[in-house]
């Protein structure tokens, strides 16, 4: 349950809320599970048009959240986080 939770809670709302999930904290006993699974539900969301029902993930909507998304990327490797999905800019929606 906790997968599923996690996904939604950290991309159901496309990051509009001041809720949206940000961190996971993890007993190490789950830990490399956990994030497997994660890795591999967030390579099945499907990213598109937002006006689309079934698209869970719109696009960035400027420059400027594009370079916040691409810096908070670093900030997180800079502070010891492993990148285990994504990370990329779209240049376009598949």
């Amino acid at each position: 349950m906790v997968v599923p939770s996690a996904v939604f809670a950290s991309v159901g709302t496309a990051g509009q809320r001041c809720t949206t999930t940000r961190r996971l904290m993890l007993h190490e006993s789950v830990h490399d599970d956990v994030v497997e699974r994660i890795a591999k539900a967030y390579k099945q969301i499907r990213i598109g048009d937002p006006w689309d029902p079934n698209t869970l993930y719109g696009p960035l909507h400027t420059k400027q959240a594009v370079q916040q998304y691409l810096a908070a990327i670093e900030q997180a490797k800079q502070q010891g986080g492993t990148l285990v999905c994504g990370g990329k800019v779209m240049l376009f929606i598949p």
